[in-house]
């Protein structure tokens, strides 16, 4: 089977948005910043207060809860924005490029504008699912990306992949209600 399609921007920035949210050093990492900075301006906060200097102390406490709250939206921004400067520095010349996946018996043979590689389909470690993508992610750390809306055999790439799942047993996850958080 074999299938082509085009890769934009917005393919590697949902590629790494969703890595990134699957990352248990990322989500550690950010849960980390939410509470630390939290309690180091409540520290203040009550530092002040307990000087009785009620205005900062107010503020300072304010601010703890403000970076509580908010803190989730501004790094949601934040990961976007690294992410697209990222992708613009590493991977800009890939963009509209057309690419083509050849599923030959043991391997994938992935065609793009720079050469070939015959990638083993048996080094497939998952594959995972969300709402307009499908990840193959590959014992070497590599995964392609596949837009679902630019491959036109849709169906028959779904039925290489269920089999790909079951005859080398690994985690077909699908997080089709995923959304980057």
């Amino acid at each position: 089977m074999k299938i082509e399609y085009t890769l934009e921007k917005i393919d590697f920035i949902k590629y790494q948005l969703y890595s990134a949210s699957k990352s248990e050093r990322i989500i550690k990492s950010r849960k980390k910043s939410r509470i630390s900075m939290s309690i180091i301006y409540l520290i203040f906060g009550l530092l002040f207060f307990a000087l009785a200097d009620l205005l900062p102390a107010m503020i300072f406490i304010g601010v703890a809860i403000a970076w509580y709250f908010l803190q989730p939206y501004y790094m949601k921004k934040r990961y976007v924005r690294h992410f697209e400067k990222y992708i613009d520095e590493n991977y800009q010349n890939r963009f509209g490029k057309p690419v083509s996946l050849d599923f030959n018996g043991e391997y994938i043979i992935a065609t793009d504008y720079l050469g070939e590689s015959r990638l083993k389909i048996k080094e497939i470690v998952e594959v995972n699912e969300i709402n307009d993508y499908e990840f193959l992610k590959f014992s070497s750390g590599e995964s392609l990306i596949v837009p679902k809306d630019r491959v036109e055999n849709i169906n028959e790439l779904n039925n290489t992949l269920t089999e790909i799942v079951t005859e080398l047993s690994i985690n077909h996850n699908i997080d089709s209600g995923w959304k980057w958080k």
